[in-house]
């Protein structure tokens, strides 16, 4: 008999640590049963949800199987359905059953739109899994000699009734009856996470893929929009045990491993424990992700975070709003300021990488309060800004709300927030356009500088995407393939339409005071140096961009600073220096002076700017692309008062 455990993963590079542990647990608890030649074979097949459906039905039906689980989550559940639907009509013999947190809170009425699944396994799988698969080999025949021994006055396993018989003491499963009558059991008690098998121990398995790894269960917070709430009780992995993975994982050099822990830092001992292990055995390569609340975190964890390798780890923190009718109505509890302060303060340790998560369509949310709320995000400066847009889950509280809320989505995955009594469609499109330009400016990070210098320049943070992302809707800029360049480009013709034209701009300064844009007037030579410094502070161009058409610097006197070694200023020459091979990794940029404070801002090369701005009309930036900051890739940069 063969059992496929299949998995629709959103990308290729991401896996399905659900289906590995129900085949880890599972085969583990086959093998202390000693079942001998009624071993029925287990295997996973992982697809993603851009594969061709036809590809994935040809590939399952090609199993052979006897049974196909499929694992549900909110992206891949109507690919699944589809799949599952004409899978039934090529092999009708085939048993196909789901679960995951998708299918768990709605399992008869999935049932019920879906003749063509047998049943659901509802929550936490492992050990149901496992009992599942002795009732279909029990099915299947292959433990038939054995069950009659032990019950002698069974009836024949071949009627199709003793289905049920099987089924009926499963806990955790809704499944149809041979009569085709829906059927649900109890759910079944938590189990020890401390039982689950460590699934990595064939890396090849997961090559070129993020590994995922979770040591608690449960969050005992009560977000209504998250169906972790719904299990208050938080559940955790025997320390040493963890200690034992997480040096496997640096032992094999692991590129990234992320924590799926849903608070991650709701235990103190057990996050602070694992933070300190990962820093003392850090073997300079892998990445740690890990979801935490922000205010939760103390000065012990500042203290370790700043000794950290840049790159050890990097953190995803949840706010969702500011604002506090909206907090207390989602049923959060955090300090905001708290969560401030830590974030800039971590930020000033240059070496984790942040991403900040907010949601749009949450009760009590208006267009002016995300505004604030967006805002205020901004203010934490996060590496990333997440504009998310809420998601209404199956058997969360925020379902139970819909018409108290009157909250519009849509009807297919992912179920995404339309309209709410607080916010309407037409309000939901504009903040989709904010998304689009916080994705493509601020998340890529490579636009740093000069939006430093912009969007002080505009009331607030948010009126800068908004303004951008109506030009881009206005010159139909939406859906186009960029090329790295034209981005820049987009926002140069951006700021000629906006400042170039002068009467918008010199009448909002007129009405608005200096406030709004602290006492500065856009200045274009700013600007254009803070473009090109960020364009070439990632990419070692070989030519020129559009907006610079010509060579500010002569070709003689930029291949003698290299022949050179430099200036008595920045010396390049050592015993391997070889000037070719320094011209060729690195390049030189001049900026207008009044542009080197947004370069340098908060650096040590601060002061050094003070310096060069009062002597010097141009400085020289000196990009070297060999050495690259770990966390933005970006280049390293000298500052020259002259070549």
């Amino acid at each position: 008999m063969k059992i496929v455990l299949a998995a629709l993963n959103a990308k290729y590079v991401h896996s399905n640590l659900a289906v590995y542990d129900l085949e880890a647990y599972t085969k583990e608890q086959l093998k202390r049963g000693q079942l001998g030649e009624d071993y029925p074979e287990i295997v996973v097949r992982e697809y993603t949800i851009n594969h061709n459906l036809n590809s994935i039905l040809q590939s399952l039906y090609e199993e052979r199987a006897t049974v196909i689980a499929f694992s549900c989550y909110i992206w891949n559940v109507h690919e699944i359905l589809t799949i599952a639907k004409e899978l039934h009509k090529v092999t009708p013999e085939t048993r196909i059953w789901l679960g995951g947190p998708e299918v768990s809170y709605d399992s008869k009425r999935i049932l019920e739109k879906n003749p063509c699944i047998e049943g659901i396994v509802r929550g936490e799988g492992e050990e149901t899994f496992y009992e599942l698969v002795k009732c279909w080999s029990l099915l299947n025949g292959l433990m038939k000699d054995r069950w009659n021994r032990k019950n002698s006055d069974t009836e024949n396993l071949d009627d199709p009734g003793n289905k049920d018989f099987v089924y009926v003491d499963v806990a955790g499963i809704t499944y149809r009856n041979h009569r085709n009558l829906i059927c649900e059991n109890t759910m079944r008690p938590l189990m020890n996470l401390s039982d689950v098998p460590f699934v990595y121990q064939d890396l090849a398995r997961f090559k070129n893929k993020i590994l995922y790894y979770e040591t608690s269960r449960g969050c005992p917070f009560s977000c209504s929009y998250c169906l972790s709430s719904i299990d208050k009780s938080v559940r955790f992995r025997d320390m040493e045990i963890v200690k034992k993975e997480l040096q496997f994982f640096l032992d094999n050099k692991v590129q990234q491993v992320k924590f799926i822990d849903r608070t991650f830092n709701c235990k103190r001992e057990h996050s602070l424990a694992i933070w300190r292990y990962i820093t003392e055995h850090d073997n300079g390569v892998t990445n740690f992700h890990f979801e935490v609340s922000a205010d939760l975190i103390g000065e012990e964890e500042l203290e370790l975070f700043e000794t950290m390798r840049p790159g050890l780890i990097q953190l995803e923190i949840g706010l969702q709003s500011t604002n506090p009718e909206t907090i207390k109505e989602i049923r959060r509890s955090m300090n905001i300021e708290k969560i401030k302060e830590n974030m800039i303060a971590i930020r000033g340790f240059e070496n984790i990488h942040q991403h900040l998560d907010l949601i749009a369509g949450l009760p009590y949310e208006d267009f002016d309060t995300f505004m604030k709320s967006f805002n205020e995000a901004y203010e934490m400066r996060p590496n990333q800004l997440q504009l998310g847009f809420l998601k209404v889950l199956k058997g969360s509280y925020m379902e139970e709300q819909i018409h108290e809320y009157e909250l519009q989505y849509q009807d297919f995955q992912p179920y995404e927030v339309l309209s709410t009594k607080w916010l309407s469609y037409d309000e939901v499109l504009c903040l989709k356009l904010v998304e689009e330009m916080v994705e493509v400016y601020y998340n890529s990070d490579q636009f740093e500088h000069v939006l430093a210098y912009l969007v002080p320049l505009f009331e607030t943070p948010y009126k800068f995407y908004e303004a951008l992302g109506d030009y881009y809707k206005g010159h139909d800029l939406f859906g186009i393939g960029f090329k790295r360049e034209a981005r820049y480009e987009v926002l140069r013709q951006f700021c000629v339409d906006w400042f170039g034209k002068c009467e918008r701009y010199e009448m909002r300064i007129e009405k608005n005071g200096t406030n709004m844009n602290h006492g500065q007037q856009f200045s274009e030579d700013i600007f254009i140096s803070l473009l090109t410094y960020d364009y070439y502070l990632r990419e070692n161009a070989k030519s020129r961009p559009s907006w610079v058409p010509t060579e500010p610097i002569e070709k003689t006197q930029y291949h003698n600073f290299f022949k050179n070694g430099g200036t008595e200023e920045v010396r390049l020459d050592s015993d391997c220096y070889d000037s070719k091979v320094a011209a060729r990794i690195m390049h030189i940029e001049p900026v207008v002076r009044e542009a080197t404070g947004f370069i340098v801002s908060g650096t040590e090369d601060e002061e050094l700017a003070d310096v060069f701005a009062k002597e010097c009309e141009v400085v020289y930036c000196l990009f070297d692309y060999d050495n690259r900051n770990p966390l933005s890739k970006d280049a390293s940069v000298r500052l020259l008062s002259h070549l």
